[in-house]
């Protein structure tokens, strides 16, 4: 079957309306339907239904000296000429709700992965391909209201690339918490410049008894100051060129994927075994900054298999009561681990129930307190390895989020020219600070299980 575009339609239909009217525009609409497949500029079909048909006669002109009685009688004789015949140039509309059929007619390969539903997957990669330089997706774009905004070559931005629009950007937030431990469960500070400074208490008042008459004794509040500096972290990955021609909708969940899983992978990495070297950033995460023995707990002696309650007991106790009063207290561990050590010590506590271990603990927990998986922890069964934490991450460290991701695409980065991929480049500005983790005079909010 042969094609046309909606604009072509709305032409032919608009030479109809002037020599037939009403009645020629209905049989012309029909035989076109019949023997053409309506596509929109981009080549997507369109559904037939939503096609409408809009018919205006143009306004007769009307003298301004006439009488009010006059100019009424001449409208009306128009309106009567109009009803009966349309002899008069007609005004005719052809809207199709475009974008809604596109993406109805839209193929997903397989199912979604990453991004909530197919409408948002379709848009994000309508954009994808208009920041490769697509004129119809680019065209498309500005139909959804999408912006190609370009990040700028500042302290505070990178150069090249596209900034993700607001409500893509939401999505891509949602996702790296959803696979990051850390920013899901550290505080969050969003940065307005690219360093931030944020205020900590060290001491307190101090509340002292005083005689009748007599002066109160003045005690003063000590602060202290933790530093955001924000870090920039890029991660690249390649799409075929058959994905990218092929299938919009798998391209915007596969690119919103990759970024988003690439960049919470490393923020936990960073937030938990950050040394302080460039590999990190210069981000110091827990295991490095809990280096105080009083907020340590070591069972050197114990493989996985054999490790006691007594164990995280004692890390239990090392937590200072201000930790668990807003009941955020968890364990951060490698599955593994989970599975070796505190899962087989819940299994065999007692008062398990055939139920329970035919289909496991369905919500992982230990003395009451979820456990949230982190597989950048050491998993490995050896000696002097930090394999848990446990405590309040909202307290113990600050997660600095300094801009909006940016997003480019290049067909000649990392081989792609030869080997007809598509480069993709996403970034990002961050930085972690792990400000109270205790030391040898203060409590902190999270102990260190090493093994």
């Amino acid at each position: 079957m042969q094609t046309m575009t909606t604009s072509a339609f709305g032409e032919q239909l608009a030479k109809v309306a002037k020599m037939k009217g009403r009645d020629g525009v209905i049989a012309q609409k029909s035989l076109l339907l019949q023997n053409y497949l309506i596509v929109d500029e981009a080549g997507m079909a369109v559904d037939p239904e939503s096609l409408d048909v809009v018919i205006k006669a143009a306004a007769p002109e009307i003298e301004d000296s006439m009488h009010e009685d006059e100019k009424e009688k001449v409208a009306e004789a128009a309106r009567a000429e109009v009803a009966k015949r349309f002899a008069s140039a007609p005004k005719l509309a052809v809207s199709a709700n475009v974008s809604d059929s596109s993406i109805e007619n839209a193929r997903v390969y397989g199912r979604l992965k990453n991004l909530k539903d197919k409408k948002t997957a379709y848009r994000f990669g309508t954009w994808c391909l208009a920041a490769m330089g697509h004129a119809r997706s680019l065209e498309r774009c500005k139909s959804f209201g999408l912006a190609l905004t370009k990040g700028h070559q500042e302290g505070i931005n990178s150069q090249g690339g596209f900034l993700v629009p607001d409500e893509f950007e939401n999505e891509l937030i949602t996702l790296r918490e959803q696979y990051g431990v850390f920013r899901r469960n550290a505080r969050i500070f969003p940065m307005s410049s690219d360093v931030k400074r944020i205020p900590k208490r060290t001491s307190t008042l101090t509340a002292y008894f005083v005689g009748e008459a007599a002066a109160g004794t003045e005690s003063t509040q000590a602060f202290d100051s933790i530093t955001l500096v924000a870090k920039k972290l890029m991660a690249l990955t390649t799409i075929t060129n058959e994905l990218n021609e092929d299938n919009v909708v798998n391209l915007g969940d596969d690119v919103a994927g990759e970024v988003a899983y690439a960049f919470a992978l490393k923020e936990d990495d960073c937030g938990f075994n950050g040394d302080g070297t460039s590999t990190y950033g210069g981000i110091v995460g827990l295991k490095n900054a809990l280096t105080d023995t009083t907020y340590q707990v070591s069972d050197a002696s114990a493989a996985f298999a054999s490790m006691t309650v007594a164990t995280f007991s004692a890390a239990l106790s090392k937590l200072p009561a201000w930790a668990a009063q807003r009941n955020n207290v968890k364990f951060y561990c490698n599955k593994t681990f989970y599975h070796a050590a505190l899962e087989r010590l819940a299994m065999t506590a007692g008062g398990v129930t055939a139920a329970e271990l035919a289909s496991g603990l369905r919500e992982p927990r230990f003395f009451g307190y979820p456990v949230e998986f982190a597989q950048v922890i050491s998993g490995t069964d050896s000696d002097n390895e930090a394999v848990c934490y446990v405590g309040d991450l909202a307290q113990g460290c600050f997660f600095g989020d300094r801009r909006a991701q940016t997003v480019a695409f290049s067909d000649s980065a990392l081989n792609a020219f030869e080997q007809d991929e598509i480069a993709v480049r996403g970034s990002e500005r961050f930085d972690i600070v792990c400000a109270n983790v205790g030391g040898s005079t203060a409590a902190g909010a999270l102990v260190k299980i090493i093994r």
